[in-house]
């Protein structure tokens, strides 16, 4: 029986304030779901999405920032030399300082550039949690990222297989997978007021089909330029289609070029360019068939899972742990080659010339989504995760670890040689003289003061006689 509740610090990479992404959502997943076990604090760069959901649900934040370490993600010649760099960052004495204060027994930190609270937490021997929420790209200098995971991680926490392969046989920390899941309860099919409401704000008929795109942030690896190709390809044969894109500009001059060509190609009027919605299930619901053309080898498919949650054919690239999420639900026949636009038009052709087709893959997508990712399945996999930590890492779930961080006081920084040294010890010279003056100083007026007391006893003395001899 557990009478102790450890502390977990778990630090987001981000904190977005116009949207959330899909590794913010995640973090706010699992930290709801090892609530139970764990007493949670998250900590963020900044105020934003992520921390407004997390207040919400009761989950006590601190706001610290932190930069990130992007060459984790693709391996440079500099990388191990740039972290340790880190340590000498302004914002890293402020990150020991918080993980001290809250004094945790654990620190989790999310997605794999998201290094410095790794690197922090070790130098205080506090155990670290590495969630990867992405593929990490192959380089010639991977293994010096595989060298700072291992020297600043004691356990990985994969979303997926993909993500996890490029460690395998290269490091000796162990390797959790945990695919994730969604805890929003309105992602469910068959909602037909949502959907109607919805279609009347998007001018869509009901005779109409909509096929739509989804991203928090649109920049070239989201693959909006492919999806324009591929909506244009079958824009002359199906002329009922409906294309809308849901998603805020990252690199505004791509999006603006997608923008242009669109205008250029004389069905402009049968496109919705839409920046953020905040109901995001209102959105799935009003669309027929969602495309997920992603660019590069994504972590997992966040947006393909809560297209499926919500009854829709799924149609996409094949990568990663997108291409993993696709033949789990056994949508292997819907993922198409990475970057084939003609093959996705072929596919989304094929949804389209068979209504019941399209109906069916929907409704099965509903239930395989639910029955290989629903949130049940990810609380019993959380379980299993931490009851493992119990039984392999006791001295971590004990206290000790917290304990001796509230008594931990961090040292004085090192004296800087040269100039500063020097501006020092004048100013120590000028204090000791000015300590020496105001002795001195002290002593004359005594001095002063007993001269004048002993004048006053002779004129007081000379009065007396003077008195007397009258």
């Amino acid at each position: 029986m557990i009478t102790y509740k450890p502390k977990l610090l778990l630090f987001s990479h981000v904190s977005n304030t116009g949207s959330i992404t899909g590794a913010e959502k995640l973090l706010l997943l699992f930290c709801l779901q090892v609530s139970p076990y764990f007493d949670c604090i998250l900590a963020a760069p900044q105020e934003g999405k992520l921390t407004n959901y997390a207040r919400k649900q009761g989950i006590p934040v601190r706001i610290q920032s932190y930069p990130l370490l992007y060459g984790m993600y693709f391996p440079g010649g500099r990388l191990e030399q740039e972290a340790e760099e880190l340590r000498v960052h302004p914002d890293f004495s402020s990150v020991i300082r918080c993980i001290t204060e809250i004094a945790p027994d654990m620190v989790l930190t999310n997605t794999v550039v998201n290094a410095l609270p790794a690197i922090a937490a070790k130098t205080l021997g506090i155990p670290v949690l590495w969630k990867i929420t992405e593929v990490m790209q192959a380089t010639e200098y991977t293994s010096a990222a595989m060298h700072v995971i291992e020297k600043y991680s004691d356990c990985l926490i994969a979303i997926s297989e993909a993500s996890a392969r490029i460690f395998r046989g290269r490091i000796s920390r162990p390797i959790t997978l945990l695919p994730p899941s969604s805890d929003n309860g309105l992602l469910h099919p068959d909602q037909k007021l949502i959907r109607t409401g919805y279609r009347k704000i998007l001018r869509l008929k009901d005779s109409q089909t909509c096929i739509g795109y989804i991203s928090s942030f649109i920049h070239p690896e989201k693959g909006l330029r492919e999806f324009i190709h591929m909506a244009l390809m079958i824009s002359e044969t199906y002329a009922s289609c409906r294309f809308v894109i849901i998603g805020k500009p990252a690199d505004q001059a791509y999006y603006d070029r997608c923008i242009t060509e669109v205008n250029a190609s004389g069905y402009r009027t049968r496109f919705r360019f839409i920046p953020f919605v905040e109901s995001v299930h209102s959105a799935y619901n009003a669309m027929d068939i969602l495309v997920v053309p992603s660019m590069v080898h994504e972590g997992f498919g966040m947006t393909a899972l809560e297209g499926m949650l919500c009854g829709k054919p799924v149609v996409s690239f094949d990568g990663g742990g997108l291409g993993e999420l696709m033949t789990m639900t056994g949508n292997a026949h819907f993922s198409v080659p990475l970057g084939d636009e003609a093959m996705l038009a072929v596919k989304v052709s094929e949804l389209l010339e068979d209504p019941v087709l399209m109906q069916h893959t929907g409704s099965v997508n509903a239930g395989a989504a639910r029955a290989h990712y629903g949130l049940e399945v990810y609380q019993d996999r959380v379980r299993s995760f931490v009851h493992e930590l119990q039984r392999g890492c006791p001295d971590w779930m004990s206290g000790d670890i917290s304990r001796s961080l509230s008594t931990y006081r961090a040292p004085l920084p090192i004296p800087l040689q040269g100039t500063a040294s020097v501006k020092r010890k004048r100013g120590k010279k000028r204090m000791q003289k000015g300590l020496r003056s105001r002795i001195q100083g002290t002593t004359a007026a005594k001095h002063r003061h007993k001269k004048r007391k002993a004048g006053a006893k002779r004129r007081s003395l000379r009065r007396f006689k003077s008195i007397k001899r009258r």
